[in-house]
């Protein structure tokens, strides 16, 4: 068994200046988006007036939060106990 010889060396040149790209977008590209973005916004808009309407976003839903968050509150108040755990008096 002998070793197999090695694979030629081959020499490239090495570039001597980058590659620059340049992209040309058409202005109809920028209109097209501009109505998506138009359109997005309407829809945005008719979904939250229709949860306002159900009740799920706007001033409703922001009550319920609070009376949530109250509720939680109250909760936790009525849950610590009502004399301070630990012996000993703090006055001489």
């Amino acid at each position: 068994m002998g070793s197999r010889p090695s694979a030629p060396v081959t020499y490239r040149p090495t570039p001597t200046a980058p590659t620059i790209y340049q992209s040309v977008i058409p202005d109809k590209d920028y209109e097209n988006l501009s109505n998506y973005v138009d359109e997005l916004k309407a829809e945005r808009k008719k979904k939250k007036e229709e949860r306002e309407a159900q009740g799920i976003g706007g001033e409703a839903f922001k009550k319920r939060l609070d009376l949530y968050a109250q509720a939680e509150a109250d909760t936790y108040a009525k849950s610590m106990p009502k004399k301070p755990l630990g012996g000993g008096s703090t006055t001489p």
